[in-house]
């Protein structure tokens, strides 16, 4: 009898994951106390070592219709090193809104340019950049360019409330 509930919990588990095609190992982790509404973004072309593994992932990448870089359908963005090792790791994040979004991390924020935690750059007081979008500059809407925040996009917009690293497949 035992097997049997072990099948049919793993079933539902399984079944559940197939809408987001991913399921999620751990908890959200831990969030900055600071306003993370404004997502900056960088262009792809500024990843220039031919050597680096952030390079090889942007030979993989494609460019959506809104101008966001994605891999496997994945919006690649840069993460601090308090939230990843490496590239190539992948997270589920939440917003206020309601959105949710998979993500794969396309380069690091260097430690230096974050908060001592690592997780975020100081935009302006009480103002982090936790997610920062890889994209394509010249696909970018206009008005999106203007204000400087993928966020301004509906799907992107509010506060990251979760942060959830992915199992690898």
């Amino acid at each position: 009898m035992k097997s049997v509930i072990t099948v049919l919990i793993a079933s539902v588990i399984a079944a559940a994951c197939t809408d987001v095609q991913v399921c999620a190992k751990e908890e959200s982790l831990p969030l900055p106390d600071v306003d993370t509404d404004f997502k900056t973004y960088m262009d792809y072309r500024t990843i220039t070592d031919t050597s680096s593994v952030q390079y090889d992932m942007q030979q993989e990448a494609y460019t959506d219709l809104q101008g966001i870089r994605r891999i496997n359908g994945d919006v690649c963005v840069a993460l601090g090193t308090g939230y990843t090792d490496g590239c190539g790791e992948r997270f589920k994040i939440t917003l206020d809104s309601g959105s949710s979004f998979t993500a794969v991390v396309g380069d690091i924020k260097a430690d230096s340019h974050t908060d001592a935690t690592n997780r975020y750059v100081e935009l302006w007081e009480g103002h982090g950049d936790l997610v920062e979008f890889i994209v394509d500059t010249k696909k970018l809407d206009k008005r999106i360019r203007r204000m400087g925040s993928i966020g301004e996009y509906e799907k992107y917009s509010g506060n990251v409330t979760s942060i959830v690293k992915l199992d690898d497949e």
